[in-house]
């Protein structure tokens, strides 16, 4: 399947090149490059996406409520190829719902599923699967990577809804985890709400900061992530929902950009009371250009970076030679006007076509999925 005589924007942040060609072979790109210089041999299907966008699918870090069928779906349909899931209760059904993500992730209808698991913590402390020494929380991080999670999810809380006092892993039990991960290869993420407790996170080493503070983060801190590479998920959504005042966040990112730091996409889906937007989160993109970022760094925000906080940076992210093709096409262009992403014309997930709708002026689109599958194409 070859796209061709769209707008690319690969991911990387360079300029858009016009009339392009990516040319699909299986559930990977082969090629991408200009027409007329890419060679489309003569059996490929041909979609002229003509006056569209090309972006890399979405990826949203974090969200709970990933191991949902409806969820990835609504996801996927949504331009929202991959998630990661943060934050699983503790309950005996781990191994079953590991199962079921095994048996559907191969079916491009759904979203591709990241998880870190159990969120790790002390007693009486904000998350599920408890550590109580250094040691064990060693154990803790192993356990959860044995059964097949890919990263690790820590959390430094005083409590929300009336709560307070909560309690919290020591320095020791976090640097043992950030440690243990980084030993078997894989991230730390971290989850905050009270600047006060970034600078533990930053000793242990973890690698990004999901959400923002909702006070002001000290400029030496924002220096000190920028300078490790820490990423900020702001997921103002959950924040909004909770009835705090956004200022302190939007101002919190805006620092953070101007300093050069690295922002990914996540609007927290299901953490809290309220709405939530499955597909593209819009209320985070609109709360990002709010902090000062351009089009341009919400969108590798939303593909490249993302990838990078999920682990996922050399699969996807990206629009390039061999990574996997996953694709979304808007109407429009998105550096011009960000509501662009809603018009959505094409999504392709692990190289198949799970969304299309013909162009308004055109009607040589046609919808060519299995008739299960229509449910999906609008």
């Amino acid at each position: 399947m070859a796209l061709v005589g769209g707008t690319l924007i690969d991911g990387r942040g360079g300029e858009p090149i016009p009339n392009t060609v990516i040319l699909i072979n299986g559930e990977r790109i082969e090629k991408v490059g200009v027409a007329g210089v890419i060679d489309i041999p003569g059996t490929t299907r041909v979609l002229d996406i003509s006056g569209s966008t090309i972006l890399p699918g979405f990826i949203n870090a974090p969200i709970h409520y990933g191991f949902s069928a409806d969820n990835l779906k609504a996801w996927a349909a949504g331009g929202v190829t991959t998630v990661r899931d943060e934050g699983l209760p503790g309950n005996l059904r781990i191994e079953e719902k590991l199962d079921w993500r095994e048996s559907i992730e191969n079916d491009p209808i759904y979203a591709r599923l990241i998880s870190a698991g159990q969120m790790i913590t002390v007693p009486g402390g904000y998350g599920s699967l408890t550590a109580t020494s250094p040691e064990n929380a060693r154990q803790a991080v192993l356990e959860e990577l044995s059964l097949g999670f890919e990263q690790i999810k820590v959390a430094l809380e005083d409590g929300y809804t009336g709560e307070s006092g909560l309690a919290k892993l020591t320095p020791d039990e976090l640097a043992a985890i950030a440690e243990t991960a980084h030993q078997a290869g894989t991230r730390v993420s971290s989850h905050i709400t009270e600047s006060a407790y970034i600078e533990a996170m930053l000793d242990a080493g973890v690698d990004d900061i999901a959400h923002s503070a909702y006070d002001p983060i000290p400029p030496d801190i924002i220096r000190r992530m920028v300078a490790e590479d820490v990423i900020l998920i702001p997921t103002f959504t959950v924040f909004r929902n909770y009835g705090a005042s956004l200022g302190g966040c939007i101002a919190n990112l805006s620092s953070f950009v101007k300093a050069g730091g690295r922002v990914a996409l996540g609007n927290d889906y299901g953490g809290g009371p309220g709405e939530f937007e499955l597909g593209i989160p819009m209320f985070e993109i609109e709360m990002m250009a709010s902090a000062g970022m351009i089009p341009m760094e919400i969108i590798l925000a939303s593909t490249y970076n993302a990838a990078i906080a999920v682990g996922q940076e050399e699969q996807t992210g990206t629009l390039e030679a061999g990574k996997i093709a996953d694709i979304l096409v808007v109407g429009g262009d998105p550096l011009e006007d960000l509501q662009a992403l809603t018009d959505i014309r094409l999504v392709v997930h692990n190289g198949t076509i799970i969304r299309q709708s013909a162009r308004p002026d055109s009607q040589q689109v046609k919808n060519e999925l299995p008739d299960e599958r229509q449910l999906f194409l609008y």
